[in-house]
């Protein structure tokens, strides 16, 4: 109604197609059927809401394998257009209705409107045209990459230049049985597996350790096997392309890591120039990640044209490594006796990466200098030292190597055979390619939810463990603060082993008493709640007995503030410590609770006697007495014992 509103106040139909952002065609087959929508909407409640289309059932198929062809062909850096999306959607459409048989009557024509809708639906903004080269940046950019170098003064040794490529690395030539007994077997997708290599080196000649990226179901091949034993660097993805993350990690933890150990032992400094295109996997900012690597792009759309690694290092490696697997199933076919067929499917993703080591070192110097001539002026006798050096011509000598190979092997297949398997991997997906991806990635994807599932499942249950023993800690009422007759002796008793490890310390005698008798006084008030604690004890059990009986020696004693019982033999001119609060004539309260007070109540005892008459500060209270051995005579002795062992005598 809005479209036919603004039709009728006089807008033309473009602009209402441009304000509406629908097409053309779309705004003329409104306004055709005017009436019949102005008949309708007269018993509409006048409700907000929004019209949209229901998807047809082919047609969203198809866009879902569109959107990975799309992302396939981004990835691989070929053309993708408008008119290319259009022919592909045709064709991917008209295999899933050939597929869904005769009773499908579901048409598409991939016009520009439905061209619009798709990316609205899948945010896929703009296409992506790589058109014909900017041959005016590619004249300018060896100018600007000599300024770079001349400024950074870099060495040969110091420029670096990677790329990345596919390849099938278990598919056969098409032409062989091979290959149309892996066509034919049900489920079998392995000659239709692929892996990203990231293959590069320096101006030198210096081969970087190539970088793969498996398919997350090889993961379980590696699960014992140390990566420091594998002579390549590898990370997993779902579709096994160069992602963001995937090169960020390669920068930091492989290329970094690598270029400055080949720094060392060159004898120059870690400074390194590296040479990227501006690939949909390459990300931006890698100039922030590391102060001594600078990372210069090149111009867009000039990869044809100046790309150092280019096709025909690429070429070489792939026509290496199929070399090397048929040398590798002619050796296993001759040495132990099976079959072609049974060492192709006997083959793995460790015997690929095996040839792919073999295939990267048998690239020589030459042809990794020679691809610097294009975008290079600098360090011309390193450069130029390829001249004369073709790519073509060394691909066909390998190429030449393969066919004798394939001859023992008794497969049928051509020179024109072997260069299409070489350039197969840079092709884009066929249709039953996408369909299988897709069912690949929908598998997977199941997959991943269920372990998702139970790691959430894992979560909550261990989640639902930790409340349960919080709340079993918060219904554990917190006991009160209290003393107790046996933590207390115990405390005592701990603080009288510092005291007596700082005598056997200590030579200053003054020091240690103050220290002594501060202690004392500052655990005074431990020492009344103590007494008043064992009184409380003493006066209960007298109650519950009725009558006073002989008191027993205390199982728990109060050993603080004694004199300290020693091992050594203590001779009468060693100092003493201070007692504390007690008179050195008088006994200490529980005496009879310590071993050590048992020799006091003899024939002999021990007292303080006066060296001098002269009287000393009290600084020096120690140095003002001697131990001296007096004898008591019987009748006090007597007293003494008598005055012990009375009941009001409270030891």
């Amino acid at each position: 109604m809005k479209i036919i509103k603004a039709y009728e106040a006089g807008k033309k139909v473009t602009n209402i197609a441009q304000e509406e952002g629908l097409a053309h065609s779309t705004i003329s087959a409104i306004l055709k059927d005017k009436e019949r929508i102005k008949e309708a909407t007269k018993g509409s409640s006048g409700m907000t809401t929004s019209i949209i289309r229901k998807q047809k059932h082919l047609v969203h198929e198809m866009e879902k394998l569109l959107i990975l062809w799309i992302e396939d062909q981004i990835q691989k850096r070929l053309p993708v257009s408008l008119f290319l999306i259009q022919n592909k959607a045709r064709s991917i459409f008209s295999t899933l209705k050939e597929r869904a048989g005769e009773e499908c009557t579901e048409t598409f024509t991939a016009s520009r409107g439905w061209f619009m809708r798709f990316q609205l639906r899948f945010h896929y903004q703009k296409t992506h045209r790589l058109g014909k080269a900017d041959r005016e940046a590619d004249r300018q950019f060896p100018d600007e990459l000599d300024n770079v170098v001349a400024e950074g003064n870099y060495f040969a040794e110091q420029i670096f230049r990677v790329d990345e490529t596919g390849l099938y690395w278990k598919r056969m030539p098409e032409r062989t049985y091979i290959h149309r007994e892996a066509q034919a077997m049900p489920g079998c997708k392995a000659f239709k597996d692929r892996v990203t290599l990231l293959l590069g080196g320096n101006v030198a000649g210096f081969k970087l350790t190539p970088f793969l990226i498996l398919k997350s179901d090889h993961a379980c091949m590696f699960e014992n096997i140390s990566n420091d034993t594998l002579p390549v660097y590898h990370r997993f993805d779902c579709k096994a392309w160069m992602t963001h993350v995937l090169f960020e990690d390669w920068f930091t933890n492989c290329f970094i890591p690598q270029v400055k150990e080949y720094c060392w032992q060159e004898g120059i400094t870690f400074k390194i120039l590296l040479l990227l295109d501006k690939a949909p996997g390459h990300p931006l900012h890698l100039d922030s990640l590391h102060p001594n690597i600078k990372v210069v792009y090149l111009p867009q759309n000039t990869t044809a044209l100046s790309q150092p690694v280019g096709q025909g290092v690429i070429s070489a490696f792939k026509a290496y490594y199929l070399h090397a697997v048929f040398a590798k199933a002619l050796a296993t076919v001759e040495d132990e006796k099976v079959t072609l067929s049974e060492f192709w499917k006997s083959y793995n993703i460790l015997h690929c990466i095996e040839n792919i080591v073999a295939a990267w070192q048998d690239i020589n110097v030459k042809c990794m200098q020679g691809f610097w001539r294009k975008c290079l002026k600098c360090f011309p006798l390193l450069v130029n030292s390829s001249v004369g050096f073709d790519q073509n011509e060394n691909v066909d000598e390998i190429n030449k190597k393969i066919l004798t190979l394939a001859k023992f092997l008794d497969l049928e297949v051509d020179a024109k055979e072997v260069k299409k398997w070489i350039a197969y991997a840079e092709g884009e997906l066929s249709n039953e390619e996408l369909i299988e991806l897709k069912e690949e990635l929908e598998a997977q994807k199941v997959v991943e939810e269920e372990v998702e599932k139970e790691k959430e499942k894992e979560k909550e249950e261990k989640e639902k463990e930790e409340k349960e023993k919080e709340e079993k800690e918060k219904v554990v009422e917190i006991q009160p603060k209290t003393f107790s007759l046996k933590r207390l002796a115990g405390v005592f008793s701990g603080v009288n082993k510092v005291l007596s490890e700082l005598k056997r310390m200590d030579p200053d005698v003054e020091r240690f008493s103050k220290v002594h008798w501060e202690m004392s006084e500052i655990l005074k008030c431990y020492r009344e709640i103590y007494e008043g604690k064992k009184k409380e004890r003493n006066d209960k059990e007298t109650k519950q007995r009725g009558v006073r009986k002989e008191v027993t020696p205390s199982p728990t004693p109060l050993p603080f503030l004694l004199p300290c019982p020693s091992t050594e033999v203590q001779r009468p001119e060693d100092p003493q410590p201070s007692t504390s609060y007690a008179s050195r004539l008088a006994l200490p309260e529980n005496a009879e609770n310590c071993e050590y007070f048992k020799g006091f109540i003899s024939n002999f005892m021990y007292a303080g006697v006066p060296k001098d008459t002269v009287l000393k500060p009290p600084k020096l209270e120690e140095e003002a007495f001697e131990i001296r051995r007096v004898k008591i005579p019987l009748d006090i002795k007597q007293e003494i014992d008598g005055e012990a062992n009375s009941p009001e005598y409270d030891i």
